[in-house]
This record gives C-alpha cells, sequence and structure tokens, in this order.
C-alpha cells in the first residue's frame, strides 16, 4: 500500500476498510467526478442542497495521474468550516488522483493538517475495496478525537457506498456513458 504524507509530528492516524458492490472502474470515476462532493455528500454535517454553487477547479499533471491545484475548500461544507473557526485560515486543500486507484487529500490551516488517502481495489468483477487511511496533527484536545474522525469518516463513506451501489445497477443495462465538456474531463483522462 502506498504510503500517507505525513506532515509533521506528533498526528493521530487510523484507518477503514469498504466494500462497494460496484465495477472498480465505476468507484474509481466516481471518486474522480467534480459533481460527486456536492451531490453524493449532501448531509446537515456537511453541505444541504440549498448551498451547491459553481465552482471552477483547476488541473494540473503530476507523475502517473493529476492534480486539483490548492484551492480553498468549499465553504458550504461543515467540516471545513469547523477547521477554520477553531483555527482561523487560510484554509487549503490539495487533490491528487495517482492511477490507476489513489485518491490524496492533504488540508492545511497553517501549521494544522489532515492527510487523507482512499484507494480502489478490484475484489471480483462487481466489487471493489475502498481502504481510507487520514492522519491529523488538529483538534490535539478533543477527547476521543480518533473515535470521532473514525465514525464521521465512516458515515461520509457510506454515502459513497450507497451512490456507487445505486449507480453500479444502471450501469448493469449498459447505457452509453455521457462524459461532457471541462466538468468530465478527469473521467475522460
Amino acid at each position: 500500500m502506498p504510503k500517507l504524507p505525513i506532515l509533521s509530528e506528533p498526528y493521530q492516524f487510523f484507518d477503514l476498510s469498504l466494500t462497494y458492490r460496484c465495477n472498480v472502474d465505476e468507484g474509481v470515476v466516481g471518486l474522480l467526478d467534480p459533481a460527486h462532493g456536492p451531490f453524493v455528500h449532501q448531509r446537515f454535517w456537511w453541505r444541504s442542497k440549498a448551498s451547491v454553487h459553481e465552482k471552477t477547479k483547476v488541473y494540473e499533471p503530476i507523475p502517473n495521474g493529476f492534480r486539483m491545484v490548492a484551492h480553498a475548500p468549499s465553504q458550504n461544507s461543515g467540516a471545513y468550516k469547523l477547521l477554520t473557526t477553531f483555527y482561523g485560515g487560510p484554509l487549503t486543500t490539495t487533490i491528487d488522483f495517482v492511477l490507476p486507484n489513489q485518491r490524496y487529500e492533504p488540508i492545511q490551516c497553517g501549521p494544522l493538517w489532515i492527510s487523507t488517502r482512499l484507494t480502489a481495489t478490484p475484489t471480483t468483477d462487481q466489487e471493489c475495496r475502498a481502504d481510507y487511511c487520514a492522519a491529523w496533527n488538529c483538534f490535539p484536545w478533543l477527547p476521543f478525537g480518533k473515535f470521532f474522525f473514525h465514525r464521521f469518516t465512516k458515515m461520509f463513506l457510506s454515502q459513497d457506498v450507497l451512490a456507487f451501489e445505486r449507480q453500479a445497477i444502471g450501469f448493469r443495462y449498459k447505457p452509453s456513458v455521457m462524459l461532457v465538456g471541462d466538468a468530465d474531463m478527469p473521467a475522460k483522462w
């Protein structure tokens, strides 16, 4: 398994695995889909339908993939609001997509950081395993921080499981996939 970037010591760490009942290619493309975040992760503690807005993302090539360059994350996301509330700004995130199946996201708020990695690995033709790990040096004062972060992440990734499994039902009928314009460029790559 590729190493998770750790930005400083000391830090906390956890990992978890979930099974997605979908083809691994569909799972990987789902991780690249720019509409994924705003439309899959709509919960009161993350973002609401009413807060969805247009956003431009800039990509650059990296070895074996591409990067969504460092940017201020969405202001309508509860977790990012929490970081800026407790620690102030500036808050930035970078997302690396390393082919064939890895997504890295370091989030920084001054000297504080969260680093995550998600990989999708096929286990059968119609099933894949998502392995997620995270390390962070923020919220050291939070009792049971690792427990809360783990629970939050499992709820968050369970939304992905549900979306990918619903998507897989439609893909069984072999529809033509319509990838359009700049929004679907990462999936085309």
